[in-house]
């Protein structure tokens, strides 16, 4: 009888560790948090691809003689698979007290937002430095690839972490080699700084004061038991030695290495199912490497990176480049360090669809396999034959052999939707010799070889396109057609392709702003829980420890529209520690609280749960109530709906045509007859379309609320809700109570931009019927994937434009027909349909103007607000039209967009006079910035000298008026001071990640002169302040600011007089005036005083504006896309902090990038069902799609209003505009220059997003 252990032994931040009897199904991520309570790891999106939860592992190599260092997913990684190995987690890389280097950068350098994603970023950063303790550029951006970030832009990241290279900084080196910084004698004498701060003076990187390696893990004597595993649903056996295996896996186990693949699997499939399983893990012979002077062996269980770093490394030179491309583009560093090679090899006979770079890359180097029998025996096998037998009945792939004799020159090429870390669509490799060449084709399945190419290179023949197209044999596609075009690229350049894209080079950064002399405000202060979520003390929703949590699951229709026949959970409510089913049944009060009276918003008709039907794949129909998240997430599942499905629309155009509408048609402006009569006076009157796509918001933090009962009705609701109030409110008529028994607070959110106030609400309602019922604390937080599939997007947009211009090609006046996708329910429908009417004209004089807006319904899931709140779609709407002048009149869009430009005492359509207005000079400012005019004309020149890579040059502005009128535009804050001389500030605004705490505080110290660390901020509590709009439309700053201001004056009336006797004895005199019984505390809400300075209450107090110079570049082979440059110049007042400003700046320019490029979202047009319903199907801008050449100004001009905040100016939206304004231009004008250079000289319709499918069809490639 082989003897059996239960337990496993490792380190975790150097406190050894024994666990046992535990589910095979534990991921290290999960463990990590709610055994251990380690919560700065954090669940992003638990599929491995957004990072926030990497940690690094330790292992001693003794071939080496020391540790090695592996950053991994902790979402992904099994808690077995850390037997023997050092666990390392953010916290115990650093923290507040001994804060490490990489924190320490990113913390002081602004590389910190909403600070979700940034202990991941600190861990693989970690992981890197621990092996590589002086990186190169090349291999921090590689070791970053598998970290998203939706906040920063990347930048302050990129520019933290490249300081720890030799090779950092711009151009001057970072100023390593001494002598001074070039960025100061850029700027010397005008005034303006051009760095935020340097790292000169930062602490330097000392590897010797790392965590060494735990002794205990070098010194532990391994048991050579075999380690059985038991739990609910999957038996686990954990061998040691070969013989161990061979005896389990006769017992009908399956097999699995990562488990990557199977686990995944059987975790998605919600039945009580039982397997057995036995990994390779921890066999010696399935973890060898042997090298001899002939071949290459790889284990079974060795990981990828590893087998890449093999391969490459002894194989011959001529194969080295192409094998790290293409690992360098599989999937993200975590992955490759935890995956092995075998999941890929062995699925791949079965997998009719899938493509994969393994398979391909072991089938052009024409890999061997050593199979273990079922009986036994070993058997050697090429790999040609194992994709068309498979894997037996009982056989285990041992190894892989390579041979080390072939000095063939490789070349390989992928295709996904993105140029890197994506899945892969299309794959292609050739292996050439002078008349041995192999070549090979991913289109599904195992590659196809082709061999009428082969024999076609082996006979140097012609090498054309055409040509060899023909010898694939393969119907042409615009993937083939590629991969052929770049295949004679290598050969013609013998060997070096060097014509591919890359996005690898370092980032150049600039920051351009005028110092303060101000004791806090004006300066760029680290935000001040900076330090807190880079070490992972920071607490979001789900870090909250309580006792006796429940946790919930949701169920979600599957149909887009359909009555409801009947729901039954018996399947789940058998699973144990299921506590309960919630529908709209258990519903105390309202189930559709946003038509009550107390909603000041919008109306909107969205329930809480579902009630009879169904109107879109997503709605909650109920809610699984469990102890345990895994638990409630798997019952949900089993609950069974019985439908009869009714007809939808998914469309936005058939639901046009069906004429379905929210409300009556919204219209502003003229009448139509009044802008047809204007027309009849035009030189031309042009007409044409625009399609904007939706957009994901990609919050790193998915929806998270907890509901904490209380006595008598009362109850604490933690929300990540950007409207703490309506929250509040909205919960009350839930629950059917008055609002002053609930408390709802929010501390942080992990990134918001609009999507969480009414998801984030109806989430929090949900936790709150649960917990009413149960009297037990009740956490909601969907997965990525049901997040995705539950909540809302940026409204997509169908428009049409008919516009009057003379015969230069000025506007005299446009006609509007907007129709705004606002799903299933109104939700933030009306207002966004508002802002796009009210804002169709954009920065441009249009003289008579009509707008209709029609807020269509379809069933999809509703549209709810995104940050710039239907500015982006008005801003996509004027860049199609001005195009359209342009190619009309034949003159560029630059010349055509200057002469429409509405200017400072002009007035809009609406009536509202322009004032506080920089455009002019910000245009102006930005056209020299950016060199525009000679960049514009070098772009010229190397398109024509290059046929299938092109690039464009345009520009862009926003004039974004603020803050907002009648309700919305106000804000509350709460100023106590404490006898300690401490300040405790409370404002109405929410802390997502733009800054707005930093700067109050900063407010606040510069009005009661104190040092801005003697106050701070705990949260946003509606029992602190109340009544408050939600936060965003970039008014933030203003409305609480003003509070805040106001509030610091009415406690410094009163204790004025007692510092100045004290001479300036801060806590002195607030004893003697509490002595005195003079109050210390005060409550004020903020608005902007318009009438005081001669503004109308309908106009904007002010306005923020930019402009934004953008160069792309596209390679029409592919399809993708990169920034070559940015130039952004931004009237932002007198910024409160400078180093929040431009980081508002950068990141809203990366999502307005991805907004018109990457970002697509889609649905089955017969089921409604999403196409994005996983975070990797969805994709965001990555670290390397940052620009290459990044500069921000903020430009120095006194275009103040009397009631702004120290003369700032809002900031958080405008960047947007600009932003998507000029990429989509830059990137038409690249595809117009290909279409002309072709013969197509038509004008393409505006369309977004121009995704690299979406290039290549306008293209007819």
């Amino acid at each position: 009888m082989q003897a059996v252990s239960t337990g496993i032994f490792f380190n975790v931040n150097g406190k050894d560790v024994k666990e046992k009897n535990f589910d095979p199904e534990l991921t290290l991520g999960y463990y990590l948090r709610n055994k251990l309570g380690l919560r700065g790891t954090k669940l992003g999106c638990e599929e491995g691809v957004c990072g926030s939860c990497t940690v690094v592992l330790g292992t001693w190599d003794e071939a080496l003689n020391r540790a090695v260092y592996r950053a991994v997913n902790a979402c992904l990684v099994p808690l077995f698979h850390v037997h023997t190995t050092f666990v390392i987690t953010v916290e115990g890389v650093g923290s507040r007290d001994k804060i490490h280097p990489i924190q320490d950068r990113m913390a002081r350098g602004h590389a910190v937002q909403c600070g979700f994603c940034s202990p991941g970023f600190v861990m693989s950063a970690y992981a890197l430095l621990r092996n590589h303790p002086n990186p190169t550029i090349e291999q921090i951006n590689t070791a970053i690839k598998g970290n998203l970030c939706r906040c920063t832009g990347y930048r302050p990241i990129l520019e933290a972490l490249y300081s720890f290279s030799d090779q950092s900084g711009g151009c001057c080196g970072g100023n390593k080699q001494g002598g001074g910084c070039c960025k100061d004698e850029e700027v010397a004498g005008t005034g303006y700084d051009a760095k935020l701060l340097t790292f000169d003076d930062f602490p330097k990187y000392d590897p010797t004061q790392e965590i060494i390696f735990p002794p205990s893990l070098r010194t532990y004597v391994d048991s050579q038991n075999i380690i059985a595993l038991k739990g609910d649903r999957v038996r686990l056996s954990i061998p040691k030695t070969l013989d161990q295996f061979e005896l389990v896996k006769k017992e009908s186990h399956t097999v699995i290495s990562s488990g990557l693949i199977t686990r995944l699997l059987v975790a998605f499939r919600p039945d009580a199912l039982t397997v057995k399983w036995v990994t390779t893990k921890y066999v010696k012979e399935f973890n060898e490497i042997i090298v001899t002077p002939e071949t290459v062996t790889i284990g079974c269980a060795v990981v990828i990176q590893k087998l890449s770093e093999t391969l490459s490394t002894y194989l011959h030179t001529n194969m080295q480049p192409a094998i790290l491309d293409l690992s360098k583009k599989y999937s993200s560093p975590q992955v490759a360090n935890f995956a092995t090679w075998t999941g890929a090899v062995v699925t791949a006979p079965k997998a009719l669809r899938s493509v994969s770079d393994i398979t391909l890359l072991f089938t052009i180097l024409d890999a061997k396999l050593t199979i273990l029998t079922e009986a036994g025996f070993s058997l050697e096998i090429k790999i040609e034959e194992f994709l068309q037998r498979g894997l037996l009945s009982g056989e285990t792939v041992v190894n892989s052999i390579f041979s080390r004799s072939d000095n063939r020159r490789l070349f390989c090429f992928k295709l996904g939707e993105t140029s890197e870390h994506d899945s892969t669509l299309f794959n292609f490799a050739a292996l050439v010799g002078d008349d041995s060449t192999r070549a090979f084709v991913g289109l599904g399945g195992p590659p196809k070889r082709l061999t009428e190419l082969e024999r076609h290179l082996n006979e140097r023949k012609s090498i054309d396109q055409s040509s060899l197209l023909l010898a694939c044999g393969l119907p042409v596609n615009a993937y083939l057609e590629k991969a052929i075009s770049r295949l004679i690229e290598f050969l013609k350049a013998d060997g070096d392709c060097g014509g591919l894209l890359e996005n690898s080079e370092p980032v150049n950064y600039l920051q351009f702003y005028k110092p303060s002399l101000n004791e806090s405000v004006g300066r760029p202060i680290a935000n001040y829980f900076n330090e807190r979520t880079i070490t992972g003390e920071a607490l979001y929703i789900n870090d909250i420890k309580v006792h006796d949590g429940v946790h919930l699951g949701f169920v979600l229709s599957s149909h887009a529209h359909a009555e409801i026949l009947s729901i039954d959970p018996t399947e789940a409510l058998e699973l144990k520690d299921v506590l309960g089913y919630f529908g709209v049944e258990d519903v105390p009060g309202m189930n559709v609280p946003g038509l009550s009276l107390v909603n000041v918003n919008f109306p909107d008709d969205s329930p809480v749960f579902a009630d009879k039907r169904v109107e879109s794949v997503g709605q909650v129909i109920g809610v699984i109530a469990a102890n345990d998240v895994v638990v409630a997430r798997r019952a949900a599942k089993l609950v069974k709906v019985a439908y009869r499905p009714l007809p939808a629309l998914i469309e936005l155009e058939k639901a046009i045509e069906a004429d379905s509408l929210h409300c009556d048609i919204m219209d502003f402006g003229v009448t139509e007859d009044e802008v047809e009569t204007m027309f009849a006076e035009c030189d031309k009157v042009l007409e044409g379309e625009v399609y904007a796509g939706a957009q994901e918001h990609y919050y790193l933090e998915t929806q998270s609320s907890l509901a904490v009962p209380g006595e008598g009705d009362e109850m604490v609701i933690h929300c990540s809700t950007q409207g703490t109030s309506f929250s509040q409110l909205m919960i009350a008529k839930v629950l059917d109570l008055k609002a002053h028994k609930l408390i709802v607070k929010t501390k942080r959110m992990g990134g918001a931009f609009g999507g969480k106030v009414t998801s984030a609400t109806w989430i929090g309602a949900m936790c709150a019927i649960v917990a009413q019922r149960l009297k037990r604390p009740v956490f909601g937080h969907p997965s990525r994937s049901d997040d995705l599939v539950m909540t809302g997007k940026r409204h997509p947009i169908y428009a049409k434009y008919k516009v009057g211009i003379d015969a230069e090609g000025k506007v005299k006046g446009a006609h509007h027909k907007v129709y705004v996708d606002g799903g299933w329910t109104k939700d933030h429908t009306d207002g966004v349909t508002t802002v796009i009417g009210i804002k169709v004209d954009d920065v441009y004089d249009m003289g008579t103007v009509r707008f209709e807006g029609y807020q269509v319904k379809t069933n999809k899931c509703s549209s709810t607000s995104f940050r710039g709140f239907g500015n982006p779609q008005a801003k996509l709407i004027n860049e199609g039209v001005m195009r359209r002048i342009a190619h009309e009149v034949n003159k560029s869009t630059h010349e055509i967009k200057k002469l429409n430009f509405n200017v400072e005492g002009g007035k809009n359509y609406m009536g509202g006079t322009i004032h506080s207005d920089a455009h002019t000079e910000c245009w102006q400012c930005c056209e020299l910035f950016s060199e525009f005019e000679r960049r514009k004309m070098e772009a010229e020149e190397f398109n024509r000298s290059s046929k299938t890579v092109k690039r464009g040059v345009a520009m862009s502005s926003v004039r974004f008026g603020l803050p907002h009128t009648e309700s919305f535009g106000q804000g509350v804050a709460s100023v106590l001071i404490n006898l300690d001389g401490s300040v405790q500030l409370s404002i109405g605004g929410t802390e997502m990640g733009q800054g707005l705490n930093q700067k109050m505080m900063q407010v606040c110290a510069e009005a009661l002169k104190r040092p801005v660390d003697t106050i701070t901020i705990v949260d946003n509590s509606t029992d602190k302040v109340t009544n408050s709009p939600e936060t965003g439309g970039s008014q933030d700053t203003d409305t609480n600011g003003i509070a805040v201001l106001a509030c610091c004056e009415k406690i410094m009336s009163r204790l004025q007089p007692f510092v100045d006797k004290h001479e300036g004895d801060w806590n002195t005199a607030v004893m003697e005036a509490f002595n005195a019984f003079i109050p210390l505390q005060a409550i004020e809400f903020g608005y902007p005083n318009r009438k005081q300075f001669g503004v109308k209450d309908d106009d904007a107090a002010y306005n923020t504006t930019g402009a934004c110079a953008v160069e792309m570049e596209v390679d029409f082979l592919t399809g993708y896309n990169r920034v070559i440059r940015v130039d952004l110049v931004m009237d932002v007042g007198e910024s409160l902090n400078p180093a929040i400003d431009i980081g508002q700046i950068e990141g809203a320019f990366m999502q307005g990038y991805g907004y018109v490029t990457c970002e697509k979202v889609t649905y089955n047009k017969e089921t409604g069902h999403l196409h994005q319903n996983m975070a990797g199907k969805y994709k965001i801008p990555k670290g390397s799609d940052a620009p290459k050449d990044f500069r921000v100004k903020l430009i120095g001009v006194n275009k103040s209003y009397g009631a702004q905040v120290y003369s700032a100016k809002g900031i958080g939206e405008p960047p947007l505009m600009m932003s998507c304004g000029a990429v989509h231009s830059a990137v038409m004008e690249c595809i117009d220059t290909y279409r002309k250079e072709n013969g197509m000289h038509d004008f393409v319709e505006t369309v977004s997003p121009l995704s690299a499918d979406k290039i290549l069809e306008l293209c007819f490639i």
